[in-house]
């Protein structure tokens, strides 16, 4: 689907085993993240290896019916990526929620409208459908915060000094929504 945010027309697409062959470009999206000093978990950049065993991995979960996966793409260059994917076990109910922009791309309605889609994706299409919503934030991240809380999320903890970033430890929240 194409969509278009401020002056860049993107395409938005589920990711699918036709996917495999572009871990060149996950890579490179993972990587400039990676050294723009993003705030994501990951801070390390991936090897080409690395990101086709992280596409198989997520090609197979999305198959299975585990995880719901959306890429944004301005031509072939990928500039962001959402996912919901199912906890496990006595935690079956929650879906996890990762989400990604690359700089130059954010601030412009895509990470509402990814968050918007990948949610309607989840209800419909995990196997386990789930009850929860959850993600995590560093609490210093206020755009990221004031989005989730914009879409219904709420903060239900924090878990102190859990982030190692710019060389100092950062508190994270647990934010949730309860699936309607």
């Amino acid at each position: 689907m194409k969509k278009i945010f401020r002056d860049k027309k993107l395409t938005i697409a589920p990711l699918s085993a036709k996917d495999l062959k572009c871990a060149r470009e996950y890579t490179d999206f993972i990587n400039d993240l990676i050294t723009e000093g993003a705030k994501l978990l990951m801070n390390k950049k991936q090897t080409l290896k690395e990101e086709q065993g992280w596409v198989i991995n997520v090609v197979k979960k999305v198959k299975n019916k585990e995880k719901v996966f959306l890429i944004a793409r301005d031509g072939k260059k990928v500039v962001g990526n959402v996912s919901f994917e199912s906890m496990t076990f006595r935690k079956n109910h929650i879906a996890r929620m990762g989400i990604a922009i690359r700089q130059g791309y954010r601030g412009n309605g895509l990470g509402k409208y990814l968050m918007s889609e990948i949610m309607k994706l989840a209800k419909k299409q995990l196997k386990v459908k789930p009850k929860i919503f959850q993600l995590e934030v560093y609490e210093n991240n206020k755009p990221a915060i004031a989005l989730y809380k914009k879409m219904g999320f709420k903060i239900v903890g924090k878990v102190p000094k859990q982030i190692q970033y710019g060389g100092k430890l950062i508190g994270e929240y647990i934010m949730i929504k309860e699936v309607k």
